[in-house]
């Protein structure tokens, strides 16, 4: 993420017939709207967070 500049990505991810994890892609603007609220409030809580501290020094 930090090579392409992000500070948020959404990866996708699949399991094959072995059960093998393969990662496809990062997306920079995920979509997770979808989810029911309970899912969603804990990840828009999250990446606002890092959104709003992007940048600044630790």
């Amino acid at each position: 993420m930090d090579a392409a500049g992000l500070a948020f990505g959404a990866f996708d991810f699949g399991l094959d017939a072995e059960g093998r994890a393969w990662w496809y892609e990062c997306n920079p603007n995920g979509q997770y709207a979808w989810f029911p609220p309970s899912i969603t409030a804990p990840i828009v809580s999250a990446v606002a967070d890092q959104l709003q501290y992007a940048g600044e020094p630790t």
